[in-house]
């Protein structure tokens, strides 16, 4: 062959790490079905680590990765000494530790995705080559120079949109709902506090944090009861705002995981009451067959099924004769 003629095969774009290799095999079929055929899969962190130094353009690893946990090859990686920085990296997890993860998947700039729903993995992958979507903030601002300073001072992080009066503040915030509002308390038009009672009355979660030179503990009380979420004081140091910004947002980001999960657990279980209710109440009337879909719709419901030895202890509970029924000899 004519070293004219030679062209050196692509090294592969994706590296897997994860210590079981029914998932690792399972990972790349799912990749190469998808269309992405080339993958290298690795069984632990530190071969991992290695092999990030020969150029990937995105890392699938598991949470808890033999040799090196993924957290500390994440914190390895954002270093920067070992590989790029900004490498793509998606992390899979088992599905009940995904809220648990998702704080610090966002300090990491890591994407999660549940290892029970590999079938979004192409999805995933997509979204982590893209690059991740920057939080959108709202700056209200009647001051063009302040208004142009916090601007400059976040855009490199966040999706900056500003509104100089508060009349296009609040119609702004109204159309895309920012994740983050920074509002200046003194406009021409609105003030600072008629927009936050109009924000906070339609989403009582919003993230409101009020500009203000005053200092006054009277004011700050009457801000925080309307639902003001902190303060920045004027002058504003534009060196820190984007570090302020995202603390705050990383804060309220774990508290609202916490409590969606905290909300789906409740529903959950007040569903298993509401038809063991009713299962009881068919049952009281003579109505078995009905009083049996609605346990089964509660057994549906169970997050964490019960184990054989879980089922053979209440059966023998309930049912001395069927001690032996689960589980075999």
């Amino acid at each position: 062959m004519r070293r004219a003629d030679y062209k050196p095969i692509p090294k592969p774009t994706f590296l897997i790490a994860h210590g079981e290799e029914v998932m690792r095999r399972r990972f790349k079929d799912t990749l190469k079905a998808a269309g992405y055929g080339r993958v290298v899969a690795v069984e632990n962190g530190r071969l991992a680590l290695g092999e990030l130094q020969l150029g990937y353009n995105l890392l699938i690893t598991a949470l808890d990765l033999p040799g090196l946990d993924g957290w500390r090859l994440l914190r390895m990686i954002r270093s920067g000494a070992f590989c790029s920085s900004r490498l793509p990296v998606l992390v899979v997890c088992d599905a009940h530790l995904v809220s648990v993860a998702e704080p610090m998947a966002r300090d990491c700039h890591a994407n999660l995705l549940a290892e029970n729903d590999l079938a979004q993995l192409p999805d995933a992958v997509v979204s982590c080559l893209d690059g991740p979507k920057k939080p959108t903030v709202l700056v209200v601002e009647d001051n063009p120079d302040t208004a142009r300073l916090i601007e400059l001072s976040l855009r490199d992080c966040f999706d900056v949109q500003v509104a100089l009066t508060g009349q296009e503040g609040l119609a702004a915030w109204q159309t895309q709902q920012h994740e983050l509002i920074l509002l200046d308390l003194m406009l021409p038009d609105l003030n600072g506090l008629e927009i936050l009672l109009h924000v906070v009355a339609a989403k009582a979660t919003q993230l409101v944090v009020v500009i203000t030179a005053r200092s006054e503990q009277v004011i700050h009380r009457e801000l925080m009861e309307a639902g003001a979420t902190a303060f920045l004081s004027k002058p504003i140091n534009s060196d820190l705002l984007s570090i302020f910004c995202e603390r705050i947002l990383r804060q309220y980001g774990t508290y609202r995981h916490q409590r969606t999960d905290l909300e789906r657990r409740q529903e959950s279980e007040r569903f298993i009451h509401e038809r063991i209710l009713a299962a009881h109440h068919l049952l009281t009337t003579g109505r078995a067959g009905m009083a049996t879909q609605q346990l089964r719709q509660a057994i549906a419901a169970q997050e964490t099924p019960l184990g054989d030895d879980e089922w053979a202890t209440l059966l023998a509970e309930f049912a001395p004769e069927h001690r032996n029924v689960v589980g075999g000899d």
